[in-house]
């Protein structure tokens, strides 16, 4: 029931999980979903059910994870429950696997909203005891969960998820002069796509950005995504174009300059692997995208925007090192593979249903 409007990076890795089970998955899998949610593919691998409480207000659908769930699953006679997004209902009648996307909300509890902070407080740790089986998509946040919770470890699987094939370098000029009128773009910009948060460190990005324009005094900035949080006025060279439809984001990173993403912390990060995959060189911070994105990006501290200006300076000035950076990110996207997701997922299901 994670998939509501505007999607972040979570529901839009749980839809893609989806969109991917449904071509290469082998195991019935049984998905509830809000009756709004973006199209899902038909499958006989994928039984849709869509629940009306379950997409209401946030209290409702959590009561409605933690009491008509479990009925749901009574009756089905379930075999398994994959709980796709921190928390599971804690009377599940069968074994549970787990997808813990972050641990932001004991890692970085200042960046959190004050009812998901009560939320997941309440409900996280308790999911993560029972599991029978967790799944994380990067080693760094495996790294947090063994922090906090050591007992987790044997039951913790690293599954990075893929790249939907759709994030490739959009070369219609065409398609390129339609999105750019469409969002009111200007010509030459660095991009940040993402909610508009705190964790997502704009204040960090907005300083590097006065100090990259005494360089480069004709580019802008755009930061596409909804906002979570109240930000700052920002005007002039800075551009917030709101939240961008799915099937536009691969010409808005083809036509900026530089991605730059010099987060707090990050579970995963999708953004940054997919601006690679579209052939727009990478800065980033924040944990697993550092890693994930390895020397293909440059990194810089979060908490010092003059590095964060320094990487992206680095890649408007050096053509040689923008064009290995690009080469070298499309060769990093091209290895997170859905396919590849779903068949370790499945492992992990009968690891479970076989103990």
């Amino acid at each position: 029931m994670v998939l509501r409007e505007p999607y972040s990076g979570v529901e839009v890795t749980v839809h893609e999980f989806l969109c991917a089970f449904a071509s290469y998955g082998i195991t019935p899998l049984q998905a509830y979903v809000p009756p709004q949610c973006r199209a899902l593919p038909v499958s006989p691998r994928l039984d849709v059910r869509t629940s009306r409480i379950g997409g209401g207000p946030r209290l409702l659908r959590i009561l409605w994870e933690q009491t008509c769930l479990p009925v749901l699953l009574r009756k089905a006679n379930a075999r398994l429950l994959h709980a796709p997004a921190y928390v599971a209902p804690l009377a599940a009648p069968c074994p549970v696997v787990l997808t813990v996307h972050d641990l932001h909300v004991m890692t970085h509890p200042q960046f959190c909203p004050a009812p998901n902070r009560l939320h997941y407080s309440l409900l996280m740790p308790r999911s993560i005891r029972r599991a029978a089986a967790i799944i994380v998509f990067s080693d760094y946040t495996r790294r947090n969960i063994i922090a906090h919770f050591p007992e987790a470890s044997p039951r913790i699987a690293v599954i990075p998820p893929g790249l939907s094939p759709a994030f490739r370098r959009c070369e219609d000029a065409a398609r390129l002069r339609s999105v750019k009128a469409k969002y009111a773009l200007p010509d030459d910009f660095l991009l940040f796509v993402g909610d508009l948060s705190g964790r997502k460190n704009l204040d960090g990005l907005l300083a590097a950005f006065a100090h990259i324009r005494g360089r480069h005094p004709d580019l802008h900035l755009v930061l596409a995504g909804a906002a979570t949080s109240k930000r700052p006025i920002v005007q002039g060279h800075v551009h917030c174009p709101g939240y961008i439809a799915q099937e536009d984001i691969p010409a808005l990173y083809s036509l900026a300059q530089v991605f730059v993403f010099p987060s707090h912390d990050e579970g995963f990060g999708l953004p940054p692997l997919e601006a690679m995959a579209c052939g727009c060189p990478v800065v980033c911070s924040g944990g697993a995208p550092v890693e994930n994105c390895g020397d293909a990006a440059l990194a810089c501290d979060p908490d010092a925007p003059a590095t964060i200006a320094e990487a992206t300076l680095a890649l408007l000035d050096n053509p040689g090192l923008r064009h290995a950076k690009i080469t070298a990110g499309h060769a990093v996207a091209a290895t997170f593979s859905w396919e590849r997701a779903i068949r370790a997922t499945e492992n992990v299901y009968e690891g479970v249903l076989h103990k």
